[in-house]
């Protein structure tokens, strides 16, 4: 996965989000979502980031995997990611 050329994930005081520097859209991200999007960013998919979500939150696999295929799908709506 990787952010569209726009798109930029930035801290701000409120936690993390997708920032659409083109349009000044965001999206706001859980700290879950943030480790999976970093987790595909550095070259991971689904597999690895469901496995970095069971390793830091008490969560099963099948929940974790639900998670971030709904986050994927909804990151590709919004038009923020490529795959």
């Amino acid at each position: 996965m990787k952010l569209r050329t726009a798109v930029r994930l930035v801290e701000t005081d409120y936690g993390w989000v997708l920032l659409d520097e083109s349009s000044g859209g965001f999206f706001s991200l859980n700290p879950s979502g943030v480790l999976a999007v970093r987790t595909m960013l550095d070259g991971g998919g689904v597999d690895e980031a469901v496995t970095s979500i069971t390793d830091r939150y008490a969560v099963d696999a099948g929940t974790a995997r639900a998670d971030v295929e709904e986050l994927l799908g909804e990151l590709d709506a919004a038009k923020l990611v490529t795959r």
